[in-house]
């Protein structure tokens, strides 16, 4: 491994293991959370109290969710600084475009009142593809 690629190698892991929680409080979300019965309105406002009545695991599913689109923005700025490999660079595109996906599904069910399974499942859809994304990143990064 080249010495410029560990930072991406380290960032990889940590946003592999953030992704694996993620998944694991969404799905807890997703099977026990009581959801509430009103009509979220679109503020900012509205939106922070529609996670809080839904309960901590969401409160933390939101704010790893933020993370990992931090780490995803770290990732592809490393990746075009210290990588040579185009592949490597094109999957941090990707991963980061499937987080923002993904992001854009939560927000957008939240927004629903938690009745868009749509919008849940694009979460999960895109969930997908940034893990695909980020192990083609340590796969184009190798050696």
């Amino acid at each position: 491994m080249k010495p410029s690629s560990r930072p991406l190698l380290v960032l990889i892991i940590h946003i592999l293991i953030g992704l694996t929680a993620q998944a694991w409080l969404g799905d807890f979300v997703n099977l026990f959370a009581v959801f509430p019965n009103a009509k979220v309105g679109y503020t900012l406002d509205s939106f922070f109290k529609a996670i809080k009545a839904t309960g901590n695991i969401e409160i933390a599913h939101a704010i790893l969710g933020a993370l990992l689109l931090f780490f995803a923005i770290a990732i592809l700025v490393v990746a075009f600084r210290s990588v040579v490999n185009r592949g490597a660079q094109i999957c941090a595109v990707l991963g980061l475009i499937a987080l923002l996906s993904a992001a854009y599904g939560g927000i957008s069910f939240v927004f629903s009142g938690f009745q868009n399974n749509g919008d849940s499942m694009q979460m999960a859809g895109s969930f997908i593809g940034a893990y695909a994304a980020y192990f083609l990143v340590l796969y184009f990064n190798r050696k």
